[in-house]
């Protein structure tokens, strides 16, 4: 590491035979390299610069470093490269030929099967070294060495002097030294040995020999030969001076490379890529050199930075410049002094005559050219002129009044500055102007930008917001450009001001001034760096806002000694009769020839290399495959490209993706993909290939999985289900549709037919509602006839007692007695009356009850009376029997037997008994009563058979019969009167079952 700083400060960077300056980095196991040793450099046909070091193969792109040393190798010890950089078939042996690799396509791969080539670099390995390029001098030294041209063109290089040629001796070579190959080097398919004796080059080409003349410096005793067969170059190291061997019209020639200061014994491979412009050097402990050669030239005043910031410029004779204070410099530096006595920088300019104007106080000096700017004189004015400017040649003067900060602008037609032709005041301070037509001009100040016409002369302001003006600059195509400080600069056509767009670091924001080459190129001069840009691309953005123009900036990489160069001065730059152009800057004067400044644009990138963060996904050809829950991946863009990387233009988008646009990708050529749903996508990127615009355009697909509920496949196959099964459902339907017509027709049949029943039921029930009605109505006009008697014997008997003396106690009691059992009787009708019409609100009633339950509780409502009666009465009906007969009805029928049964029993037996049949219930009350008599029960068995005809009597018999009578009707029973022997009466219920029970 120590060796290498030393080599850095060792170099010098002043001139070759070109004059160029050169930049230098240094690249080892710090930053890149994986080992120090680096054997030997090429470039392959895809623009890919390749190191063989003794830990693996590197590729570089420019930028960054690639090592292949995972290749399942023996050793990863590389030597050098041979083979057909055209054919892209480069090979490297590994150290002591155990393995040979190809590359290939960009990449390396162990050999499979052998060339011509390999098979006899292989065969003669055993006994010779491949001589392909240059080596360490001891192991160049007492070797046999073979060389392979072609499978007709071969030499063996024996050390005792002896060469053959396709294995035939050649022509004897005049005192050939025993140590020639060190002095051997290859250009085509000729060898050339440099021979001290002879002071001659010996050629031998095709088994011929020729002795050709060349510089002294190849027979130097000090001089160390480096060259390689695969890059066909050929370089001497003479006094720290690294000079190219070329053979062009059968001439050696030598070119001064570089004065360099390096321990040549270090020095193991060396490759000039001409087209960058840059110089590799391979060393064997230090790492990489890359040496950058540039064509900006900075000429500086001396070692104090101070004097070296300049502003205003006039080109001098045919390759300088002159500044106001009288010093004349060419791209070497200062050459000469004048020494004018002025007093500003910002301002000088030629008369007619090629005299030199300059300021002094309130004066102008013109330096006569006929004295060889040794005379002068001086101008007066009463005013302090700030600014004098040739326009068109009219000179203009601006003197500027303080405090205000107003210019007055004066015209004159000659440079004897007198009889002014047009004088006009102008807001703020002028610093640029330029004739627009006859009597009409275009005025720049630091506040905005105006036009000034005959006949009054009154400035109109252009620009709608404040503009800081530093320059109006008028190219060949009559164009007007306006720089500015802090708000870019503009094209003013036709009376439009049109912004030109900012580059991407927003360095045009401050732009001084413009230069236009013959190529129709503009450079323009920045705080921050030179640009250059195609005149056409800005003029084309002016019409349609959509072509962007491609800036491509210069800076200190490029040679300058700083990226800030000065403006608002006139002239703030020059072009020398030479064609070169000159700007100022705060660190010396840059010098260059815009023919010979290229602009490097890429030829090709690739797409073909992915990090990937799982180990499924992969990629084959053009197609990435990825997971479908991939974290990230990163897409590689191989771009080889050796100049400034901040000018390569990099974009892709996504095409078929939520974002859809263009993005610039940074220099490192990394193209991140994250978060993307299952899909096909395609990536396209595009990489800016000249300085009109055009790209070049590769694409590659991406297939982010689809899980298998996810797939096209299977979303048209649950489609194609969700189809089956609507269609199904649908046939379905149909079929419960038509099953349901069929139900329903069959239904409407039934229910017509139970419609008819119904309807006939339905006339029957009216033909019993009509029974009933007739039947309610005889029991009211009975009610109504026989209820009179009974109040107006209860009316009669209170009247009586009324009358009654109180005295006559048997009279009272007899009365009270009377009206007593009126009153139980008149109470035991009305009681009927109630429950029977209950019995016609719950008629419809057909819940399932327990008769045995039933029983009980009319058992326990007449319980007091049967005590006082001394009756008992037995329930014999089983717990449970269950019954759906009218609960009420039957209720109503067992109450008036039971009351019945007590008013006419004492000291007896009261039994209720029910019997059960397939279709008949039998419901028995037997008592030891009084009994019925005869007659009563032929009334009653009369009555029940004609008892919708007949009037009830109340008053003959008693009403619970009656009742009895007319609910049995409702529940299609009949009523059966027996005597109990040997005394009492058994009334036997009968009741039909209905259907359902």
């Amino acid at each position: 590491m120590s060796h290498r700083i030393l080599t850095s400060l060792l170099l010098i960077f002043i001139q070759s035979c070109y004059g160029q300056l050169v930049d230098t980095a240094w690249y080892d196991t710090d930053n890149g390299l994986p080992q120090n040793s680096v054997k030997d450099i090429i470039k392959d046909k895809h623009g890919f610069i390749w190191l063989s070091t003794e830990n693996g193969l590197v590729r570089y792109d420019g930028y960054s470093f690639v090592t292949y040393n995972h290749l399942n190798l023996k050793n990863n010890r590389f030597t050098t490269f041979f083979g057909s950089v055209e054919k892209d078939s480069i090979y490297n042996f590994t150290a002591y030929t155990e393995n040979i690799v190809l590359l290939n396509k960009r990449n390396i791969n162990t050999l499979r099967y052998q060339t011509d080539c390999v098979r006899k670099a292989l065969h003669e390995s055993k006994l010779y070294g491949l001589f392909v390029k240059n080596g360490a001098p001891e192991k160049i030294d007492h070797k046999d060495f073979f060389i392979y041209f072609g499978k007709k063109n071969t030499y063996h290089l024996f050390n005792n002097g002896i060469i053959q040629y396709n294995d035939r001796k050649i022509v004897p070579i005049k005192k050939l030294h025993k140590n020639y190959i060190t002095n051997t080097f290859c250009l085509g398919q000729n060898i050339f040995i440099i021979s001290r004796t002879l002071k001659k080059i010996i050629k031998i080409s095709s088994g011929q020999v020729r002795y050709l003349d060349a510089s002294d410096i190849f027979f130097q005793n000090n001089v160390k030969v480096y060259w390689s067969q695969i890059n066909d170059q050929c370089f001497l190291f003479h006094d720290n001076t690294l000079y190219r061997v070329s053979f062009q019209h059968n001439e050696i020639g030598l070119k001064k490379m570089i004065h360099y200061d390096l321990n040549e014994n270090s020095l193991a491979s060396i490759y000039h890529d001409e087209i960058n412009n840059k110089l590799y050097l391979g060393t064997l402990s230090d790492g990489l050199n890359v040496i950058k050669f540039n064509n900006f030239h900075v000429a500086n005043r001396s070692d104090k930075s101070y004097e070296n910031i300049f502003y205003s410029i006039l080109p001098f004779e045919d390759n300088k410049v002159i500044t106001p204070s009288g010093d004349v410099y060419n791209e070497n530096g200062l050459i000469k002094q004048y020494h004018f006595n002025t007093t500003s920088r910002y301002f000088l300019l030629y008369d007619s005559k090629k005299n030199i104007i300059v300021q002094n106080g309130a004066s102008l000096l013109r330096f006569f050219q006929n004295s060889n700017y040794s005379k002068s004189e001086s101008i007066y004015f009463e005013k302090t002129p700030s600014h004098v400017l040739n326009v068109n040649n009219y000179y203009v003067i601006a003197f500027h009044e303080q405090p205000s900060l107003q210019s007055q602008l004066t015209f004159y037609k000659d440079s004897s500055f007198k009889d002014p032709f047009l004088q006009f005041w102008v807001p703020n301070i002028v610093t640029s102007v330029q004739k627009l037509a006859h009597n009409k001009w275009l005025i720049g100040s630091r506040e905005a930008l105006y036009t000034i016409e005959a006949p009054t002369f009154t400035p109109k302001k252009i620009s709608t917001e404040p503009l800081h003006i530093r320059e109006i600059t008028k190219t060949k195509d009559g164009n007007f450009w306006i720089m500015t400080q802090g708000n870019g600069f503009f094209l003013y056509n036709k009376g439009q001001l049109i912004k030109m767009p900012e580059d991407k670091n927003g360095y045009l924001l401050f732009a001084h001034t413009i230069l236009e080459d013959n190529k129709g190129f503009l450079w323009i001069s920045t705080n921050n760096g030179l640009f250059k840009v195609f005149k056409n691309n800005l003029l084309q953005y002016a019409k349609d806002k959509k072509t962007l123009p491609n800036y491509y900036r210069y800076s200190k990489e490029d040679g300058f000694n700083t990226n800030e160069f000065n403006g608002g001065c006139a002239p703030s730059s020059s072009v020398l009769q030479n064609g070169y152009f000159v700007f100022p800057s705060i660190k010396g004067l840059v010098f260059f020839d815009p023919q010979k400044i290229r602009s490097y644009y890429p030829k090709n990138f690739f797409l073909e290399r992915v990090i990937f963060y799982d180990s499924k996904s992969s990629i084959k050809g053009q197609n990435i495959n990825l997971e479908n829950n991939f974290y990230k991946a990163i897409i590689l863009l191989d771009v080889p490209y050796y100049a400034n990387r901040a000018n390569l233009v990099i974009e892709a988008k996504l095409k078929d993706s939520k974002n859809e646009k263009w993005e610039r990708i940074n220099s490192d050529g990394k193209y991140y993909i994250s978060n993307l749903e299952p899909g096909q996508y395609q990536l396209i990127a595009r990489v800016l290939i000249s300085p009109e615009g055009k790209y070049l355009y590769k694409t590659l697909n991406i297939n982010v999985k689809y899980l298998f509920y996810q797939t096209l496949i299977f979303k048209f196959f649950i489609a194609l289900l969700l189809i089956l099964i609507v269609f199904t459902l649908f046939k379905i339907r149909i079929k419960r549709q038509e099953k349901k017509k069929r139900e329903l027709e069959k239904i409407i049949a039934t229910r017509t037919r139970k419609l008819s029943k119904t309807v006939s039921k339905l006339e029957h029930t009216k033909e019993q509602l009509r029974k009933e009605s007739i039947q309610q109505k005889k029991l009211l006009e009975t009610i109504s006839h026989d209820i009179i008697t009974p109040i107006k014997f209860l009316s009669v008997t209170a009247q009586k007692l009324y009358e009654t003396d109180e005295h006559d106690r048997y009279i009272q009691k007899k009365y009270f007695e009377s009206f007593y059992k009126s009153s139980v009787e008149f109470y035991n009708f009305v009681k009927t009356l109630k429950e029977y019409a209950e019995i016609y609100n719950n008629s419809e009633k057909n819940e399932i009850y327990n008769i045995y339950e039933l029983v009980e509780v009319k058992k326990a409502l007449f319980e007091g009376a049967a005590k006082e009666q001394n009756v008992v009465i037995i329930n014999n009906i089983k717990d449970p029997t269950y019954s759906k007969i009218n609960q009420n009805v039957l209720a109503v029928i067992i109450h008036n037997l039971i009351d019945n049964a007590v008013k006419n029993t004492t000291s007896g037996i009261i039994e209720l008994s029910m019997f059960e049949y397939s279709r008949t219930f039998f419901l028995e009350v037997k008592d030891t009563g009084k009994g019925m008599s005869k007659e009563q029960m032929i009334y009653y068995e009369k009555l029940q058979d004609n008892i919708e005809n007949e009037k009830l009597v109340l008053q003959k018999y008693s009403l619970g019969l009656h009742l009895i009578l007319q609910l049995l009707m409702m529940i299609n029973g009949k009523i059966e009167f027996k005597n109990n022997i040997p005394q009492g009466t058994i009334i036997s219920i009968k009741i039909k079952k209905q259907k359902h029970e």
